[in-house]
């Protein structure tokens, strides 16, 4: 029962969660530096792989909906959440992480790209250390020659749940800042070691 149980909550998440979302975006004062970033990024390109860290995934879920977008989510409940979510929002979801189903994820990941998708990663993510790096999305762009392509977040203010990573949500009518970064390019041909160390 409990599983049952469980499953329609996962369900009423999966549809209520972008209502929710997409109402909560609408009283934000969203900015992007430079301006019009996301908005030249999927019409004029280059393709790439968004990174951003795990907590601050909220409004770029809102500013990037119904691009296509491929999304790596991790198999734990959580990311059941999340891939349920994002799903109505017009994103494509890839399962795996570095602790599970990770050598599966990459692959689908790679033909992802391969078919002309823009890839999202939160490189801190499943589950941690907060806003430190791993080494999977340095692996990630060796492999489809994506440039990485980084995006941070400032909020005016905001709420922070207490989970691993802190994650972020805006509050009602606050401001919140994209920063986009400068693409950042993994040469095919770095060894393990230097990508390690990258």
């Amino acid at each position: 029962m409990s599983g049952f149980l469980n499953d329609i909550k996962m369900t009423v998440v999966g549809l209520l969660g972008p209502v929710v979302l997409r109402l909560l975006c609408l009283t934000l004062r969203i900015e992007e530096q430079p301006a019009g970033s996301s908005r030249k990024l999927f019409t004029e390109g280059p393709r790439a792989i968004i990174a951003f860290w795990h907590a601050t995934m909220l409004v770029l879920v809102y500013q990037g909906r119904g691009q296509g977008i491929r999304v790596l989510i991790s198999r734990h409940t959580d990311g059941e959440y999340i891939a349920r979510v994002i799903k109505n929002m017009g994103f494509g979801v890839v399962r795996g992480s570095s602790t599970r189903g990770g050598a599966g994820a990459m692959i689908n990941m790679v033909k992802e790209a391969e078919n002309g998708r823009f890839l999202a990663v939160t490189p801190d993510g499943p589950r941690g250390p907060r806003e430190v790096a791993q080494s999977g999305i340095i692996f990630l762009a060796k492999k489809t020659g994506l440039p990485i392509l980084p995006i941070g977040l400032g909020y005016s203010n905001c709420w922070r749940l207490p989970s691993w990573d802190g994650f972020r949500i805006p509050k009602p009518f606050s401001k919140v800042v994209l920063a986009f970064g400068e693409p950042i390019s993994v040469s095919p041909g770095m060894g393990e070691e230097e990508l390690e160390n990258y």
